[in-house]
């Protein structure tokens, strides 16, 4: 049975996700920039004909940026999230990092992508490919026989040592639990605790934070060499002080939504895939 499917805004993700949900029948708004056969595709002129058109609403990864808006680079519309809200009374609603305030509504069936552990398992996957992509790009020397620090040994931080060590690095994680610097040392990693990070830090040439919270502070940063590179892939506003980096010229780069970026149709299967698993289970 064909399911009626809108899907609004969002990054590339959102835009391969139209494309591939082939057995479904799809509309969407906020893409008009992206150019598609709309013999296959719905491009709805409102938002609410999107809405009106389908039981399940689909919408970005992250949702917003701003608090206000959709993140929607594929579209010059603005559209509002109190304006979404209105109108997905008794739908259900999927999206990574729906507004708390989304919940009072009782008839809205919220799913949040974030809170579900396959999605952010399978995501950490193009985010390390990323990051490594990034490293390659802007290090000054091969990554083989290099010292890389990992700030945080959760889903992403464990594929980043594995990874890293394939490619020859000198692997240093940090962390705090003492559980997970076992880990780190049977993982055959060189395990740090926070308060060592400046027994090893000079030697360093790159860095890979996944801590949502400021861990990488002057203090870390005065001690680099010039010519390690900084990678920040925690939320917003990061784990790295910024200014500080500026300052002793390190070269910092924060990279968000790597998976939209690096490998959107890969991500965009991991989002098909918890939907039609939902539309399943749902009948």
């Amino acid at each position: 049975m064909r399911e009626n499917i809108s899907i609004i805004g969002g990054d590339l993700r959102c835009v391969r996700l139209a494309d591939i949900l082939t057995n479904n029948n799809v509309f969407v708004y906020g893409q008009e920039k992206y150019k598609r056969d709309e013999s296959k595709i719905k491009n709805c002129d409102t938002l609410e004909e999107c809405i009106k058109n389908s039981k399940v609403i689909v919408s970005g990864m992250p949702l917003t940026k701003d608090k206000i808006t959709v993140n929607c680079p594929y579209s010059d519309r603005s559209i509002r999230l109190d304006e979404i809200y209105k109108m997905i009374k008794n739908k259900i609603f999927i999206a990574g990092g729906i507004p708390s305030w989304f919940y009072e509504e009782k008839s809205i069936e919220n799913i949040e992508l974030l809170n579900i552990e396959e999605l952010t398992i399978l995501n950490a996957i193009p985010t390390v490919e990323g990051a490594i992509k990034i490293a390659i790009e802007e290090m000054e020397e091969t990554i083989h026989e290099s010292n890389v620090m990992v700030y945080g040994y959760g889903r992403i931080g464990k594929i980043l040592c594995k990874r890293f060590q394939d490619l020859g690095a000198n692997v240093y994680c940090v962390a705090r639990k003492e559980t997970d610097l076992a880990w780190i040392r049977e993982g055959r990693y060189i395990p740090v605790r926070y308060n060592e990070v400046e027994k090893y830090v000079k030697t360093i040439k790159l860095i890979v934070n996944t801590v949502p919270e400021l861990v990488i502070k002057e203090d870390t940063i005065s001690n680099l060499d010039k010519t390690c590179v900084i990678i920040d892939l925690a939320s917003s506003p990061g784990g790295v002080d910024k200014n500080s980096a500026e300052k002793y010229g390190i070269k910092n780069i924060t990279a968000l939504g790597i998976p939209g970026k690096i490998a959107p149709l890969s991500a965009a299967k991991y989002i098909k895939n918890i939907i039609e698993k939902r539309l399943k289970n749902g009948r």
